[in-house]
């Protein structure tokens, strides 16, 4: 069973948000603008008898006014007001306690008296010997309140209107970005690309748009690499597919010698090794988990295995592959990343440098470089010589330059150990490819221990 748990939208949230803090106000407003109201219509009321009792008082000692019976004195009445003049022990019985005795004393008083279970306002004043007291019945009194609080309701009411109406714009205008970006994103993740999101609104919403916005660019950059990506590697799958099924068909139809085809057969799967060696740490990078042990390293050892593993492929392309070690080559690396990014620089140094050319490997402190006498790369190149697909998509055509992943790779590496690679090349002149890592002297019993509480 489906359990409803209220308004689920931004807009609706924020709606009865607001609306229910201009309730909750409207009503407090309400309450105590009432009280306010009715406390100084008592006071204005009771200053009114007040001025009326002494210009009462002032007349009655100027001129008495003769009271018909003197045990309960003189009474006087209109339709709203009532007029007594009393002794002074007379007013006590008419009086609460303590405005008698403050009658007696001050010559005044003032307040509210009940009289046969109705209410009155009073003001008294002694005056010619006798106490003067005017009352005015407190029910007309709530009579001429009634006029103030209708008032007070109709302005509140108009205030929640006025106030619903606002938090229902406000709502929407803070609610529609949000909704735009939610659309938004579901045509992302459906696969379609939205237009970009207008910047509007506050900064917080702001804020919203510009990030969907460079999430989308993001997106659509990956898209674009992933795309080319697939192209070069149906290209570098299908090439040395073709040959090695080509060679395998003319050695079963014995056209082709089993040394040459047996030749073709492993420098093709060499190449797949190579794209799928390039495709697996490409996927490593996508996950970032790429495990790197920070150690001294001899730059030397990586060198020379780097030689090692070359030398072949050198002899092939008829490149002449060259070692030079310097004194101190060490380094604070990781030996088998940096042999891994020493070998993608290596292999598209041989793999670029014409037949008769050189490709040498320099250890020093803190560096290995690869320096060859190839085409070499124009200067608008070196900034992006880095970037997947772009040598690729620059020179495929003119050149052999790999899957377009092996610098990209290199760059990853060099910079999860703390170092970077640079390049330095002019056209037609040859490249120079630098690995830059932390140097170290070995052995160095402080560096060991720094490195051990790493």
């Amino acid at each position: 069973m489906r359990r409803l748990h209220g308004p689920r939208s931004l807009r609706a949230r924020l709606f009865i948000g607001i609306a229910a803090t201009v309730a909750v106000s409207t009503i407090v407003m309400l309450a105590v603008g009432s009280a306010l109201t009715r406390r100084s219509l008592d006071d204005d009321a009771r200053r009114s008898l007040d001025r009326q009792v002494d210009l009462i008082a002032a007349q009655h000692v100027a001129t008495p006014l003769p009271r018909r019976d003197t045990d309960i004195g003189r009474f006087l009445a209109t339709e709203d007001e009532r007029l007594a003049i009393l002794t002074p022990d007379q007013a006590g019985l008419l009086l609460p306690g303590s405005a008698a005795a403050t009658l007696r004393t001050t010559g005044q008083a003032d307040g509210t008296v009940d009289v046969r279970g109705e209410s009155f306002l009073y003001a008294a004043r002694l005056g010619g010997g006798d106490a003067i007291v005017l009352l005015r019945s407190a029910r007309n009194q709530s009579a001429d309140w009634n006029p103030f609080l209708v008032g007070l309701a109709l302005a509140a009411l108009l205030g929640a209107v006025l106030a619903a109406a606002v938090a229902f714009l406000l709502a929407r205008a803070v609610a529609r970005p949000v909704t735009r970006v939610a659309a938004a994103s579901r045509r992302l993740a459906e696969g379609e690309s939205p237009d970009p999101l207008p910047i509007e609104g506050s900064t917080e919403l702001r804020q919203l748009s510009t990030a969907f916005n460079e999430l989308s660019e993001e997106l659509h950059r990956a898209q674009d690499a992933e795309r080319a990506f697939l192209l070069s590697v149906s290209h570098e799958l299908k090439t040395p597919l073709t040959a090695i099924r080509g060679h395998a068909e003319g050695l079963s139809d014995g056209v082709v010698a089993p040394e040459r085809a047996g030749e073709v057969i492993e420098r093709e799967t060499q190449r797949l090794e190579r794209l799928i060696r390039d495709l697996l740490d490409l996927a490593r990078l996508r996950r970032r988990s790429f495990d790197v042990t920070l150690v001294p390293v001899d730059l030397g050892e990586v060198a020379s295995d780097a030689v090692a593993r070359h030398s072949h492929q050198a002899q092939v392309y008829g490149v002449d592959l060259e070692l030079r070690i310097e004194p101190d080559a060490h380094a604070i690396a990781d030996a088998g990343r940096t042999l891994q990014a020493l070998s993608n620089l290596v292999e598209n140094a041989i793999r670029c440098t014409p037949r008769g050319g050189t490709v040498e490997i320099v250890a020093s402190p803190g560096k290995l470089a690869v320096v060859d006498d190839g085409p070499g790369l124009a200067a608008d190149d070196l900034e992006r010589a880095f970037e997947r697909f772009y040598l690729w998509d620059r020179y495929g055509a003119d050149r052999p330059v790999g899957t377009g992943l092996g610098l990209a790779i290199v760059a990853e590496l060099a910079t999860a150990m703390g170092g970077r690679v640079t390049v330095e090349s002019t056209a037609g002149a040859g490249s120079a490819f630098t690995l830059e890592l932390e140097p170290a002297r070995l052995p160095d019993h402080a560096l060991y221990a720094r490195l051990t509480q790493r």
